[in-house]
């Protein structure tokens, strides 16, 4: 392989595809049926290279899911932080983002996740977190006029990831069409805590969908 720049430069460019790497082929075939071999080699590049930088399986699949909810996160406080936009904006390209991650993950990797108790203990750590960012959002929600006061928004956050992980367990992405899934169960769940200011906006934007 052809080595350009720093050494460190070229390990930090190979940890970045490693971890690119490492993230589809868990994603999409399960964590247990992907080997380091399998990561070498579709990087062409040894097994020890690979354990230079993780050293087993387990660490490399802690980095995949630290990476994958980072650049997330950082996406949404991007898009968030856009001139003009709101809490209807922000809301809607959160789950559309959502729903088109989910549609490439195999339920396996889910289901195999939860053997790894370091990693669930780091998931439940950032759960926490981004509990407490998404009700400082339905505070923001209130004052900008588009969502109502009186209602419980905790119970709605668990809600609302409640049904993301149903649409993920039972891939009714496989039944039904995204934009039907986002109009019929998302859209409808969003309109039940907004006002009529903001399901004006929600509708406004639904339209030009």
């Amino acid at each position: 392989m052809y080595k350009s720049g720093t050494p460190t430069e070229y390990r930090q460019r190979l940890r970045q595809r490693i971890l690119k790497t490492a993230t589809r082929e868990f994603q999409s075939k399960g964590i247990k049926a992907v080997k380091m071999d399998d990561i070498a080699n579709l990087l062409s590049v040894s097994k020890r290279t690979v354990y230079e930088l993780y050293k087993n399986k387990e660490q490399l699949l802690m980095e995949c899911v630290k990476e994958e909810h980072c650049g997330f996160d950082a996406y949404m406080a991007t898009y968030a932080s856009g001139a003009n936009r709101h809490v209807i904006d922000i809301i809607l390209e959160f789950y559309r983002l959502q729903m088109r991650h989910l549609a490439g993950i195999s339920p396996v990797y889910f289901m195999e996740l939860h053997k790894f108790p370091e990693i669930m203990a780091w998931k439940e750590g950032r759960h926490r977190e981004t509990e407490a960012k998404a009700q400082l959002f339905f505070q923001r929600g209130i004052a900008e006029g588009y969502f109502k006061a009186n209602v419980n928004y905790e119970l709605i956050s668990k809600v609302g990831n409640g049904a993301m992980n149903y649409v993920m367990e039972n891939r009714l992405y496989k039944q039904y069409e995204f934009k039907e899934i986002f109009r019929d169960v998302i859209i409808l769940f969003i309109r039940g805590f907004c006002t009529l200011e903001g399901i004006r906006e929600l509708d406004r934007q639904i339209e030009e969908m």
